[in-house]
């Protein structure tokens, strides 16, 4: 009986999160439209919340779920088509995981943010060199170096905005949560 409240608690908490991830990637894209093809997304937050107050494991699953928005801007109603794009979902579940297992040595959500970061970073590399021209090959002709790196070091930027922001509201957020809840996932 326990367990099964503690895992409702997680999944509560997760919906919860994935949705705020996706309502900052929702407004950040229409207030930070820079191309066609590149938006500010600020989805990752919920990424460092879930990491530092629910570890790796549910920090994937939200890093997965705050992917819904991007996937529908730039897979379905953008110019990679939804089988290319869908590569999103495992890059994000990326920086949920090694930000997860960082938070647990870590003190600081913009060191851990960063740290685990990067396999996303060379993932999302990676689908734009290799995987991008085979799954949706009518996108290589526009997907130029210079997208390629604008996209990537947009997110760095983004990425360390966010660790920042964290360093801030990461405790604000443990004080409005009751305690009984996030020490549940401390533990």
């Amino acid at each position: 009986m326990a367990y099964s409240r503690e895992l409702s608690k997680c999944v509560a908490m997760t919906a919860i999160l994935g949705a705020l991830g996706n309502v900052l990637a929702l407004m950040s894209m229409i207030l930070g439209n820079i191309h066609p093809q590149i938006a500010i997304d600020l989805s990752h937050l919920a990424t460092v919340l879930a990491a530092y107050m629910m570890g790796p494991l549910w920090a994937t699953l939200v890093g997965a779920l705050i992917s819904i928005v991007p996937f529908i801007r730039f897979g379905l109603m953008g110019g990679l088509g939804p089988i290319a794009e869908s590569l999103i979902f495992p890059g994000k579940a990326l920086t949920g995981l090694f930000t997860g297992l960082l938070a647990k040595r870590v003190k600081h959500p913009m060191v851990a943010l960063g740290m685990g970061y990067i396999p996303e970073s060379i993932f999302t590399w990676l689908s734009f060199k290799i995987w991008i021209p085979i799954l949706a090959p009518q996108s290589a002709g526009w997907l130029t170096d210079a997208i390629i790196y604008g996209i990537l070091i947009k997110a760095w930027i983004e990425i360390l905005s966010i660790g920042v922001a964290s360093e801030f509201i990461l405790p604000k957020v443990r004080n409005v949560i009751p305690n009984s809840f996030i020490d549940q996932f401390s533990n």
